[in-house]
Parts: C-alpha cells; structure tokens; sequence
C-alpha cells in the first residue's frame, strides 16, 4: 500500500473511532446547556402547548422515572460501569448501522445525566438532575433522557430487524 493510501486509511479508522465520541459530546452539551438555561431562569410551568406540553423545572435523584432515588451514589457508581461498557460496545459494531447511531445517542445521554449527577453529588452533595419537559402523562425528563429513550428504541428495532 502506498503511503498516501495508508495515511487515508488510518485517518478513516481514526474518524471510525472518534466520531460517536464527538456527536456525544456535542448532544450532551446541548442537554447540559438547556438544563443550565432552565435552572438559572427558574422556569416553573411553562405551558407550550396547553394540555400536551409544559416546561417545568424539576429536580431527580434518582434513575428513569425517579426510580431508587434514595440510592443516588450507588446508582451514579453503577452507571458509571454501563457508561464505561457502553464505550467497549462501539469496537464491536460496524460504522453507519442503526446500532451504532443508537450507541452514540445513548452515550450522549449518559454523558449529559452522568455529568451532572456527578458535579452534584461532588459539589452540591445531592446528585440532582435537572428535568424540565412534561409532556401528557409522562414523568418530566430531559433531553439526555430523550437521546436514551430514542437510542434504545433504535437499538431494539437493530436487534429485531437482525433476527
């Protein structure tokens, strides 16, 4: 192979490599730039869309749905190991597929929620994350929440479309 070919090929591998990190990152930042915006402006029932969709700042202790919100460090200390799995999984799928956009959507929501449930269990000594959407019956989330939510829908219709 002629150098200039190998230096293409390492910089596609390089890119392979990289880019689920640097969507993730730039989707976790976009959630953890809402939830600043949301706290420091203490946004308390926002109606958007009367009977459908309010904004109201709200706190989490807990994982989805407020679930073992008594347990905030061990359930930080445990998603922190899925998180570093969660990083493992992308050597094994193949750039492009629908599982591999439902990785990088998922890590981004891990980094946002991660991110800030770690700042405040080390600063604040609470674990809160910053949930602020309601929408009908659903508990309020974030967007960190919704990147989970989409990724793991997308990795199931992966793993069924597969069967």
């Amino acid at each position: 192979m002629q150098p200039y070919a190998k230096s293409v090929q390492n910089y596609l591998n390089l890119n392979k490599k990289i880019y689920p990190y640097f969507f993730a990152v730039i989707f976790a930042s976009l959630d953890l730039i809402t939830k600043y915006f949301i706290r420091v402006n203490n946004i308390q029932e926002q109606v958007i869309i009367d009977n459908f969709l309010t904004i109201d700042l709200t706190f989490n202790t807990g994982i989805a749905f407020g679930l073992f919100s008594e347990y905030t460090s061990i359930t930080y200390v445990f998603s922190i190991f899925v998180f570093t799995w969660l990083i493992f999984q992308f050597k094994e799928v193949e750039n492009g597929t629908v599982e591999f956009y439902s990785l990088t959507l998922i890590l981004a929501g891990a980094i946002g929620n991660l991110g800030e449930r770690g700042w405040n269990l080390i600063f604040n000594s609470n674990g809160k994350v910053t949930d602020f959407v309601e929408l009908l019956f659903i508990p309020s989330f974030n967007l960190a929440d919704t990147y989970i939510s989409i990724g793991i829908v997308l990795l199931l219709y992966s793993e069924i479309k597969n069967k």
